[in-house]
């Protein structure tokens, strides 16, 4: 167990860690314009395997996955730090993130396949804490090693941590599994299923982060990409429907009415999850001039209130099954808290700096861990791994859809405010227009305060009409979870008596 907290850790870390480095990659590499990419990139990587890992732990076993991923994360890692061009830096990020996705789901898919749902809640807790510490400690240690030591140790630093977990690994974990041949074990492969599913999900990753950055949203390398990711997605589905032996994904898992709900919202839900602490640093850094260290401390509160509040819920919830209250309960607090975002203007109080965060994260924590043990408890226990792989899957997607559409509204909105304001001081212009990609230049010396004014103010405008599109996905959200079935948690794991999967 504790190789595999650790490594919810360092996934953890790997995420968090990267913002507060930014800045200096882009001062390194002289590259402001790709380090959207970046980000984008490990996204991509995450993604792209995310809904295989379920159906790969099935064949090669959990252990063999888990190391598999440890290894393209090192490999990635290294090729990070080592990085001499930004295009280097963005390859290593797509390695790694093809690791890193790994490191988090297949513990869940571990722990859900050694446990029923009424224990497993409270390991999920355990794991929400573990990437709340990271997500805490990343843009701390990121600031101190882009000032002090240069930013490349902030990728060194995970195959330092991975050596004592590696060997954790291969020491410790014993999952007991079936022995078979390796022609067996890709015999049970769906080929085809995953080049449709894996391919469609980078196209449509590659459509939403040029869409409205590197190309307009008309442009024909947009389109292709949404367009083939929408054919490719719908041959995923047919392939698995009809001829698939051994489906990644099976369509048996819908239809289970409270899994086919908690699945069918994690898109909104994850756009809930991701999109307001994105957007809440931006914030801060545009009507304050924080550092990134600054930045990272204000960000504690959110993610201290996240895992108090999992680590109570999953407690909770083990010694009393009421995990369709915390559902309600945790959506309804969360989306609260994502309108009470709308609340900060130009000059907000200490108070609401912190009070607001801390309401939004204690939502996510109680809500994120039951809405999983609920797409868990109805389904198979040999449709579990699966399930969890499409939860996280579709959680990553909906954060990344967001991302686009509130990247689309943000600039809208902001365009035209911002083109009346370098109308207004033409001899500012270039900072005005400027704020977009690096919010701090309306900070610089020999931008007048007025002008200053001006921009915070059409910034926190159009950043509050981003809130309350989150603050719609939200509510629909709560809707949605109403229509949830209170079924008993299971208490067993029953692997005899279920059928087939021919």
């Amino acid at each position: 167990m504790l190789a595999l907290m650790l490594s919810t850790f360092l996934a953890g870390l790997d995420t968090s860690i990267i913002g507060t480095m930014l800045p200096k990659i882009s001062e390194k590499f002289e590259a402001l314009t790709l380090m959207a990419w970046i980000i984008s990139s490990y996204m991509i990587g995450i993604t792209a395997l995310l809904p295989l890992y379920g159906k790969l732990c099935q064949i090669f076993g959990y252990k063999n996955v888990l190391l598999t991923c440890h290894a393209l994360f090192l490999v990635g890692s290294i090729i990070c730090g080592a990085s001499n061009s930004a295009g280097m830096l963005i390859a290593g990020r797509t390695i790694a993130g093809l690791g890193g996705g790994g490191l988090k789901t297949i513990n869940f898919i571990t722990v859900s396949d050694l446990a029923p749902p009424s224990e497993s809640v409270m390991y999920f807790a355990l794991f929400s804490l573990m990437w709340g510490i990271a997500a805490v400690a990343g843009p701390l240690l990121g600031g101190v090693f882009a000032d002090k030591t240069g930013f490349e140790w902030g990728f060194y630093i995970n195959p330092i941590v991975q050596v004592f977990i590696v060997a954790l690994v291969i020491i410790f974990m014993r999952i007991p599994r079936t022995k078979t041949t390796i022609t067996n074990k890709l015999k049970r492969i769906d080929f085809a299923g995953i080049a449709a599913l894996v391919i469609g999900i980078v196209m449509l990753q590659l459509g939403l982060t040029w869409g409205g950055q590197d190309y307009p949203w008309k442009s024909a390398a947009v389109i292709i990409s949404l367009v083939l990711a929408v054919i490719l997605l719908v041959v995923f589905v047919i392939i698995e429907w009809i001829y698939a032996v051994e489906p990644i994904m099976p369509l048996r898992l819908f239809k289970h009415r409270n899994t086919s709900i908690m699945l069918a919202v994690q898109m909104t839900f994850g756009m809930c999850y991701y999109l307001p602490p994105y957007y809440y640093p931006i914030y801060l850094t545009v009507i304050r001039n924080n550092s990134a260290l600054d930045t990272g401390l204000h960000m504690i509160p959110v993610l201290l209130s996240l895992s108090v509040a999992s680590l109570t819920t999953g407690f909770i919830v083990k010694h009393t099954g009421a995990y369709l209250l915390a559902i309600w309960i945790g959506i309804a607090i969360n989306t609260a808290g994502v309108g009470l975002f709308v609340l900060l203007g130009n000059n907000p109080s200490n108070g609401m700096l912190i009070g607001i965060p801390i309401v939004f994260g204690a939502g996510l924590g109680i809500a994120v861990q039951p809405t999983l043990t609920c797409a868990q408890n109805t389904v198979k226990h040999k449709d579990v791994a699966t399930t969890t792989s499409l939860y996280l899957t579709l959680q990553m997607l909906g954060g990344a859809l967001g991302q686009a559409v509130a990247q689309s509204i943000l600039r809208n909105r902001i365009s035209p405010m911002l083109d009346n304001i370098a109308d207004k001081f033409p001899n500012h212009a270039d900072a005005v227009e400027n704020v977009i990609k690096d919010p701090t230049v309306i900070w610089k010396p020999n931008v007048p305060i007025n002008v200053r004014n001006e921009t915070i103010d059409a910034y926190v405008k159009s950043i509050h009409v981003v809130y309350y599109v989150f603050l719609a996905f939200g509510i629909f959200t709560f809707v949605c979870s109403l229509f949830v079935k209170n079924i008993s948690l299971r208490n067993t794991i029953d692997k005899d008596n279920e059928d087939s999967d021919n």
